[in-house]
């Protein structure tokens, strides 16, 4: 006889719109299980660069955009979390870096772009004197102006192990070759895991890429069939180092988004990882990876020339951003989250905004009642771990 669980909320997606829901709504009172098909956070939310901002970025041309204002409250909530007194205790995340920096690249056209966001988003934003520069940027042949930004960059993998461990035993790996879920025109019906049947009340759809399939299941049963997904894809490469330069910062140029931004993590060895993202990534999508290294040694000299990449090992990694669809495929301006009967269609949109997607959520489901009671999940559910980030999987074995 198949053994049969009922849970108030079954969350599809282990990264941190899932992680973060299933941590949130169980503290609300409902019982939530969530489904994984992988190790937790091995996707987007690994291969983000941590970077908790609150908009910035998306003033440097000159106007506050929607994006921009929605999401300026974020780095507050998460500090909050980070202290205790958030939606979610996040007391075990290690902080990379409490602040970040904003440099212009020399030219007039980037000082110029510089100033506008300053002025915008005063009290946010800091110039520096050169004394307080970051150590790569501490050099007297660097030409420009550097500000401190009211931001902050997370370690994302000591983040997924505190969002793991208030909810581990409710992490579920479903194994797509032999696991399935039932779907009904009001929602999923049933999913079925190591021959238990699950039987969610609602569920939360928060699989990033993997939502597409997932809607397109739910649409052959009339559900959920006006919305789509878009992939916006980014071309990152990391730089190991052993020039001791922590750096957390976006480097401006003369267009309205950065030219480079720029982020460090730890490998075992002691050595360092620059994760670069920004315009370099985003043109990285039309070149393989040697171009790609290429290019990237040729930015690293433009804009550090006093600092000696030559003996740098240089990686590289594709990311598809998976969000729902936009027009023109432009950013969506926040979290997005809509109820179909008993599915809800979530993504975050970017990692900074996972306190707005939670917001969300819980207006969606004010109506749906804690019903199912409390029990133990039953031992034959396999259950989920954390993945290795993903500089530690291409550098951490192959260095003395």
């Amino acid at each position: 006889m198949t053994e049969a669980v009922k849970t108030d909320v079954l969350i599809v997606g282990g990264g941190i719109a899932g992680l973060w829901l299933c941590n949130l709504l169980q503290a609300r009172g409902y019982q939530c299980l969530l489904l994984e098909t992988g190790d937790l956070g091995g996707e987007q939310t690994l291969l983000s660069q941590g970077i908790i901002h609150g908009g910035l970025k998306y003033a440097l041309g000159g106007t506050l955009s929607n994006e921009s204002e929605a999401i300026a409250a974020m780095p507050d909530r998460w500090r909050q979390c980070l202290d205790g007194n958030g939606d979610i205790d996040l007391r075990g995340t290690r902080v990379l870096s409490d602040t970040q920096h904003l440099w212009s690249a020399g030219s007039v056209a980037s000082r110029v772009t510089t100033f506008f966001a300053s002025k915008m988003l005063r009290g946010r934003i800091s110039k520096l004197p050169f004394e307080e520069f970051p150590s790569a940027l501490r050099d007297r042949q660097f030409r420009g102006n550097v500000y401190r930004l009211a931001d902050l960059v997370v370690d994302t993998p000591s983040l997924l192990d505190t969002l793991r461990a208030p909810v581990a035993d409710r992490l579920i790996r479903f194994d797509p070759a032999t696991d399935r879920i039932d779907w009904q025109s009001q929602g999923v019906t049933a999913a079925t895991v190591s021959g238990v049947r699950i039987e969610p009340g609602v569920t939360v759809l928060a699989a990033g890429a993997g939502n597409e399939a997932l809607l397109k299941a739910a649409g052959e049963h009339q559900l959920a069939a006006d919305i789509r997904s878009q992939r916006r894809p980014l071309h990152m490469a990391l730089v190991r180092h052993n020039m001791g330069h922590r750096l957390y910062a976006h480097c401006v140029g003369a267009s309205n988004k950065p030219r480079l931004t720029v982020t460090t993590h730890d490998l075992d060895d002691g050595s360092l990882v620059w994760y670069l993202g920004g315009d370099l990534a985003e043109r990285g999508v039309d070149m393989n990876a040697t171009e790609l290294e290429q290019a990237t040694r040729k930015e690293l000299l433009a804009l550090f020339p006093w600092l000696d990449f030559s003996a740098a090992d240089i990686r590289t990694v594709r990311v598809d951003r998976a969000e729902p669809l936009q027009d023109a495929l432009v950013k969506p301006d926040n979290a997005y989250a809509v109820r179909r009967k008993n599915l809800v269609v979530t993504w975050p949109t970017k990692l900074t905004l996972a306190p707005d997607l939670g917001d969300r959520v819980c207006d969606l489901l004010a109506d749906l009642p804690a019903a199912a009671p409390a029990q133990p999940v039953p031992a034959a559910l396999p259950r989920c771990q954390v993945a290795r980030p993903r500089w530690q999987q291409m550098f951490g074995e192959t260095h003395d």
